[in-house]
């Protein structure tokens, strides 16, 4: 047996493995070419949606320039021993079978990294839906609202806005609104999804923003609905009240948003005992409103009419004697609105196609493994080696 069998033809080798990198990367470069894929007028071009992932390639120059050097090193240990020794001591090596294991490990490699690199094909069709919700909160200021029924130190409209800003905590992504009205309603916050503004809002709301007193729902409701855009969303009223002193029928308005599929909810604010209205929230030693006959006016939640025209507008209505509201059945409302698709839409999504470089990779590896030392034995029986 010639020395040959037992080192590595370094040469061949290297010359080996610069002729597979050229074949790898003229058919990587050409390919696509021929077949159209980077065509700038073919709508379906291959795209790459990490293309820095191919820095990594470079990694393989280091993995051949360590694979030389340890057969360089192999040969020179080997070259130092006598012929006798290495009959007696060494097995044949194979250039073929080293090569092979290189070839198979440095493409398990290449194409781990060609699949990283994320390549993109083609388009299918997919369906989504808008699921959005503007919210408008319409919020009683009237002066029955100033009444400390619930406590002695916070009124009905402060517990409201503390109830507001736990709202809008709660939100995530949707846009609101506020509209205040007592005997009339205007537009204090537009549809917004600035959050930060909406409490800053809340935070300045006093009764004194109405001088001409009362609880119009109707022109609250009226001017709630023309807040909204005219974008596919879903869309919601919550109504906090007491209720007290409620002028005009809403009953037309609240059909209107019953047909006009507006999630309307009604948070009723205040007691069934009811309390006091003080003629100013923030001097009550001048004592509180009075009839024009002169009798105390007692001001109470009105259940019944908060009931009435949650129903008359297909909503749900909640009331509320704690200093600090239970949300949850409001909070879950919401939650249904943004549930419910407003609009199906149809749009073309781009076919990821890195499952084939990495089952190619897999497959590479699994047969790296199976060309290893410990299994040479096999795969050289599979093939037919000697």
């Amino acid at each position: 047996m010639s020395k040959d069998k037992y080192i590595y033809n370094i040469k061949v080798l290297i010359a080996w493995s610069i002729a597979w990198e050229i074949i790898f990367w003229s058919t990587c470069y050409f390919t696509p070419f021929l077949l159209g894929l980077f065509d700038s007028a073919n709508s379906e071009q291959l795209i790459f949606e990490q293309p820095s992932a191919f820095f990594f390639l470079f990694a393989i120059v280091p993995i051949f320039g360590i694979y030389i050097y340890n057969l360089i090193r192999n040969n020179k240990r080997t070259a130092k021993l006598s012929q006798n020794i290495q009959k007696s001591f060494m097995k044949p090596v194979s250039t073929f079978n080293s090569f092979m294991r290189y070839f198979l490990f440095r493409n398990a490699i290449g194409f781990l990294i060609l699949a990283m690199a994320l390549p993109t094909f083609g388009t299918k069709k997919e369906q989504s839906a808008i699921d959005k919700l503007e919210l408008v909160i319409c919020l009683d200021i009237s002066s029955s609202m100033n009444t400390k029924d619930i406590s002695k130190t916070i009124s009905r409209l402060n517990i409201s806005k503390r109830a507001i800003n736990q709202l809008i905590n709660k939100l995530n992504g949707e846009r609101i609104g506020v509209c205040l009205f007592a005997n009339n309603a205007f537009v204090q916050l537009p549809i917004t999804n600035d959050y930060a503004a909406a409490k800053m809002f809340v935070r300045s709301i006093e009764t004194s923003m109405i001088s001409d007193q009362g609880t119009n729902i109707n022109a609250a409701l009226q001017m709630s609905m023309k807040m909204f855009s005219k974008e596919k969303t879903g869309k919601g009223i919550v109504l906090i009240t007491d209720g007290e002193h409620h002028e005009s029928n809403p009953s037309e308005v609240l059909m209107n948003i019953r047909e006009s599929q507006i999630n309307f909810s009604v948070l009723g604010i205040g007691t069934l005992n009811g309390g006091l209205v003080p003629k100013d929230p923030d001097r009550p030693e001048i004592g509180y409103k009075k009839t024009p006959t002169g009798k105390t006016i007692l001001s109470k939640l009105n259940e019944k009419f908060i009931q009435e025209i949650a129903t008359k507008a297909g909503g749900k209505a909640s009331v509320s004697s704690n200093e600090f509201p239970d949300l949850s059945a409001l909070l879950t409302q919401i939650n249904q609105i943004k549930r419910t698709k407003i609009d199906s839409f149809e749009f073309d999504r781009k076919q990821e196609r890195y499952q084939v470089p990495l089952l190619i990779a897999l497959i590479v590896w699994l047969l790296y493994l199976l060309w290893s030392k410990k299994h040479t034995n096999v795969l050289n029986k599979l093939i037919g080696q000697k």
